[in-house]
C-alpha cells in the first residue's frame, strides 16, 4: 500500500514539474462599486525554489463599450465579431491600441506601486492577490497577473480578469435619454451619485421600475 501511494505522489511531482509555472485568475468577471475596495485574486503553481516576482498590470479596453450598450457598434465590429466569435473587439488588441499601465510589482515582502497608480490605497497580499481600497473612475478594464520565475520559464505564466466598475455601468444605461425622472429647472434629473452609491428618481412607480429594468439589463450584459 504504501509503494502504491509513494508511486502516485511521485506522478503527481513529475506531472507538476512537466506542466511548469501555472498562474489562474479564478474570476473571469468582476463587477465592484465605485470608492469601494476589491481584491482580484491570483493562484499560482511552481517548480521552483526561488521566490516569485509578482505584477499586475492594467490595460484599458480597446474601444469604449458605450457604442455597444446603445446598439451603436460599427458594422465592422459586428461582422467580425459573427467570423470570429472568439474574438472580443473591446478586450482583444494590440497594447499599442490602448493604455497600459504597471498597477503594483511585489518582489520578496517589497511591494512596488506604478507611478501612476502612487499614493492609492494598493497592495499585493497573499502572495499574489491585488488589493484595491478604493476603487477610482478610470479603473474599469482588463487586470492581468503576471507571475516571473528566475527558473521556471515554462508553462502559462499570466491570466487576467475584467473589472467592471458600478459607475460604467451606470453611465452606459443611456439614463440621460431617458424620459423617466424629475423635473428641476427645466431639467430632467433621474440618477444622482454619491461617494459609495448611485440614487435613482422618478416621478411614479412605474417609471422608477422603467429605471431600475435599465440597469439591471446593462448589469446582466456585462457581468
Amino acid at each position: 500500500m504504501d509503494r502504491v501511494v509513494m508511486a502516485w505522489v511521485a506522478l503527481l511531482w513529475l506531472t507538476a514539474v512537466a506542466e511548469g509555472l501555472q498562474v489562474t485568475v479564478p474570476d473571469k468577471k468582476k463587477v465592484a462599486m465605485l470608492f469601494q475596495p476589491t481584491v482580484l485574486h491570483c493562484h499560482f503553481s511552481t517548480s521552483s525554489h526561488q521566490p516569485a516576482v509578482v505584477q499586475w498590470k492594467f490595460k484599458s479596453y480597446c474601444q469604449d463599450r458605450m457604442g455597444e450598450s446603445l446598439g451603436m457598434s460599427s458594422p465592422r465590429t459586428q461582422s467580425l465579431s459573427k467570423r470570429n466569435l472568439e474574438w472580443d473587439p473591446y478586450l482583444d488588441c494590440l497594447d499599442s491600441r490602448r493604455t497600459v499601465r504597471v498597477v503594483a510589482s511585489k518582489q520578496g515582502s517589497t511591494v512596488t506601486l506604478g507611478d501612476f497608480y502612487r499614493g492609492r490605497e494598493i497592495t499585493i497580499v497573499h502572495d499574489a492577490d491585488l488589493q484595491i481600497g478604493k476603487l477610482m473612475w478610470g479603473d474599469s478594464g482588463l487586470y492581468y497577473c503576471i507571475i516571473t520565475t528566475p527558473d521556471d520559464l515554462e508553462g502559462k505564466n499570466e491570466d487576467s480578469v475584467e473589472v467592471l466598475v458600478l459607475e460604467y455601468i451606470m453611465r452606459n444605461t443611456g439614463l440621460e435619454e431617458a424620459q423617466a425622472g424629475i423635473k428641476i429647472a427645466g431639467r430632467n434629473i433621474n440618477n444622482l451619485g454619491h461617494a459609495d452609491d448611485n440614487t435613482l428618481m422618478a416621478e411614479s412607480e412605474e417609471e422608477l421600475k422603467c429605471l431600475l429594468m435599465k440597469v439591471k439589463e446593462e448589469s446582466e450584459k456585462l457581468a
